[in-house]
């Protein structure tokens, strides 16, 4: 059964922020073979946690017990003298499904199921605790599957756009009126108030989707700030299903889970789901999946897409998944390290590092993080040093055949592979990053060596790329810029680890497709389009 949704003075029409279920249930296992029975309370809560406990009333099993449940909990029981006795692995009793009937409708999981006995060991008072696994709730009355709706964790953003289409739209929130008030949802009345509890809209497989805030949103945007809870659920996302299928095993190829990153990117702080929901046309629950998607903290950081300036972000989600790294690796990995690193609570150093681990990723992609060597040879060279690597590789690798120890021969296999790519080094990583940007068109490296040319450094370096490398390798290894020593200047270390991220951000743009104007770190309470950075642009629009 699941619960009304009126905590924190929530009352809509539709959406729990909590989930209850609770039915009679079953549970089978495999060794020794048999099932437990009883009553089940399941709880998902909006934070991000959940519980599942069965009050053991029966269990039975295929082979003689000698112990009451305390056996059955265990795997390959024992035998001694014509009895089986506990082998001390309690709960070690491999489970593959757990069934629960509800009065509207059935939960079910299947797989292995990690679970753990509690309470008296085998008495009447025998408690199960069950442990998350991927699981969905069927309802018992469900209809055909129109739309599909993410409860977001953690999205913070202004929602300012209308759109008449989803006016009446079933999934739209409202707040229940009293019927003791007599007063219904007119067009008018109902139009008053979306003009007010406006949407994020987007496009989803040739249909309109969208966004909408809680009603509480300003008390839950304020416990997120205030630091009062680390995750909570702050908005609904919801599309068309169309004709895909909405079984638990084929679900993540189709749902859009790759917009859930562009997001916390718009936004600048991490958001995620803690469910899915699958409902009719008329609104009504078809189908729950229940899922570990990842419980982000909320943490305070920059916001890149800002709706009063634009609307952005419903262009983005749209655009974005036509783009071709949309989905992909390293995109997800270069995102994540890109929003973490905006985060008020991270010092200098781990917010550096975390950026030069994203140019990381895309020097990778961009096959730019190794050089080889042979390229800058005349090639009578290049020939002689293939051929002498060739040599020794296959010398080593004679003497792998022959070993007699499979751990020594494998070593010495490794040694051969990398000796013939000897030739290939890791590249410095400012060069890196200088070649990656004139790879993508961007020309902040030219502006800033320019600049260091006619205003020397202090520590004499000369190019933009000398000091991305020896910042970065500060950040990474040691972690400290030991600013209190004055050994580094911390205004020039954070104009780099800014500057660095406005970076990442439009090539992160650039390659999703996103066109329209952003909110650069660098520049505060302005909005420019992606492509800002001309050749002819000074180097103090820059921060420099």
């Amino acid at each position: 059964m699941s619960s009304n949704n009126n905590n924190n003075g929530v009352n809509n029409n539709w959406f729990l922020t909590h989930i209850d279920y609770e039915g009679e249930g079953r549970a089978e296992f495999e060794n020794p073979k048999g099932y437990i029975e009883g009553r089940v309370k399941i709880y998902f809560d909006e934070f991000g946690n959940s519980s599942i406990e069965m009050n053991v009333a029966k269990y039975h099993t295929e082979q003689p017990l000698s112990f009451n449940c305390i056996e059955f909990f265990n795997a390959d029981p024992a035998e001694e003298e014509g009895s089986f006795s506990s082998t001390n692995r309690f709960g070690s009793n491999p489970c593959k499904s757990l069934t629960v009937n509800t009065p509207d409708g059935t939960y079910s999981a299947q797989g292995s199921i990690v679970y753990n006995p509690i309470s008296s060991l085998g008495g009447d008072n025998t408690r199960v605790e069950f442990y998350l696994v991927p699981s969905y709730f069927d309802n018992i009355n469900a209809e055909l599957p129109k739309y599909w709706v993410f409860p977001i964790f953690n999205l913070i953003s202004d929602f300012t756009q209308l759109n008449s289409q989803l006016d009446c739209h079933p999934l739209r929130i409202l707040p229940r009126l009293d019927d003791a008030e007599n007063t219904t949802w007119t067009p008018l009345f109902r139009k008053l108030f979306f003009n007010i509890h406006r949407l994020i809209v987007f496009d989803f497989k040739g249909t309109k989707g969208f966004i909408q805030q809680l009603l509480d949103f300003k008390e839950r945007k304020k416990n997120l700030y205030s630091g009062q809870v680390q995750r909570t659920i702050t908005a609904v996302m919801v599309g068309e299903v169309g004709s895909e299928s909405i079984d638990i095993d084929k679900v993540t190829n189709w749902l859009p889970f790759g917009l859930l990153p562009l997001l916390s990117l718009a936004t600048g702080s991490e958001v995620g789901i803690p469910w899915i929901e699958f409902r009719d046309a008329n609104g009504g629950l078809v189908r729950r999946i229940h899922k570990r998607f990842g419980q982000p903290k909320f943490s305070i950081g920059h916001t890149t897409i800002s709706e009063q300036y634009n609307q952005g972000t419903g262009y983005l989600l749209t655009g974005a998944q036509s783009s071709t790294p949309y989905g992909k690796e390293p995109l997800g990995s270069v995102i994540f390290d890109l929003v973490q690193s905006s985060s008020h609570s991270l010092t200098i150093e781990d917010k550096l590092n975390k950026i030069c681990r994203a140019f990381d990723y895309l020097c990778q992609h961009y096959k730019l993080d190794t050089q080889n060597l042979l390229l800058g040879l005349d090639d009578d060279y290049k020939e002689f040093v293939k051929k002498t690597l060739r040599s020794a590789a296959q010398d080593i690798r004679s003497v792998a055949q022959a070993a007699s120890d499979s751990g020594q021969s494998k070593l010495l296999n490794k040694i051969a592979d990398k000796t013939i790519n000897s030739s290939n080094i890791d590249r410095d990583f400012g060069l890196a990053v200088t070649d990656l940007l004139k790879h993508l068109g961007l020309h902040d490296a030219d502006i800033i060596d320019a600049y260091y040319q006619s205003n020397p450094r202090a520590d004499g370096r000369t190019h933009w790329s000398s000091v991305l490398s020896r910042y970065r390798g500060i950040a990474v290894h040691t972690g400290d810029f030991s600013f209190q020593e004055k050994t580094y200047d911390i205004h020039d270390v954070v104009r780099i680890t800014y500057h660095l991220y406005d970076i990442l951000v439009r090539i992160v743009f650039k390659m999703l497709g996103y066109d329209r104007t952003y909110q650069p770190i660098i520049i505060n309470q302005t909005s420019q389009p992606v492509d800002w950075v001309k050749a002819d642009l000074q180097a103090s629009e820059l921060w420099y």
